[in-house]
């Protein structure tokens, strides 16, 4: 059975990205399927032009979301726009998203670790984007922030942009200096606006990168896609 990937974005209405787009053209020349980009958002570069191309060479397509947590994109979305599409006598697998991954728990340990190192005994707020919808992502955030406790001497808050648990509440009147880790793939406009609000009440806040054009993106991806057993040949 011939197998196709296509990587999801989220994208945006005007323009497309370019962050973390030569991630994945890079990893495009180095495995052997067919291979497409296509995006939530915007008219350029859609996930069902994607699909549609993939359709006419492969009849089984592996769809990885390119994105941290499983929300409304995911669970709602992209199935609804895939099912819109599929054609008769292809398959379609959509993998889970990232976040969940070892390459990403691993990513930020190291970062983490290393800022604790600079700054001992700064408790670490750690953004994601949040959902009021689905109660998955907040769940899968919190283990993360707990497995990562694990491994270092200071607390570990998990928090979120929009939704419950959001970010501001759980400062309250935290006025002590914190590490900010904004999960998010792109270093965009949301991570400006929680970075821009934390500094008005913590000023000396530390905020460490984001995920944007890092090298974990592509190692989650290989992993995502070894548990199907697509043959990777890097």
């Amino acid at each position: 059975m011939a197998q196709g990937i296509l990587y999801v974005l989220h994208g945006r209405r005007n323009k497309v990205p370019q962050a973390n787009l030569h991630l994945l053209q890079e990893l495009m020349q180095e495995l052997p399927q067919p291979q497409v980009i296509g995006f939530l958002e915007g008219e350029q570069q859609t996930l069902e032009a994607g699909l549609k191309q993939l359709q006419c060479q492969v009849n089984n397509v592996v769809v990885v979301p390119v994105l941290l947590f499983a929300a409304t994109h995911v669970r709602q979305d992209l199935q609804r726009r895939l099912k819109a599409c599929q054609k008769s006598g292809v398959t379609i697998t959509v993998l889970e998203p990232l976040a969940t991954t070892a390459a990403v728990f691993d990513f930020l340990k190291q970062q983490l670790a290393k800022a604790c190192r600079v700054l001992p005994r700064r408790p670490i707020l750690l953004i994601a984007h949040g959902t009021p919808h689905f109660v998955e992502p907040y769940q899968q955030l919190t283990n993360l922030a707990a497995q990562l406790q694990q491994h270092l001497p200071v607390s570990v808050i998990a928090a979120n942009y929009i939704g419950p648990h959001q970010f501001a509440e759980l400062l309250g009147d935290q006025i002590e200096p914190v590490i900010v880790q904004s999960l998010f793939l792109t270093d965009g406009r949301i991570a400006g606006k929680i970075k821009h609000a934390v500094q008005q009440q913590v000023p000396d806040a530390l905020f460490l990168p984001t995920l944007e054009n890092q090298l974990v993106v592509k190692q989650a991806i290989l992993e995502r896609l070894a548990m199907i057993m697509v043959p990777i040949q890097v």
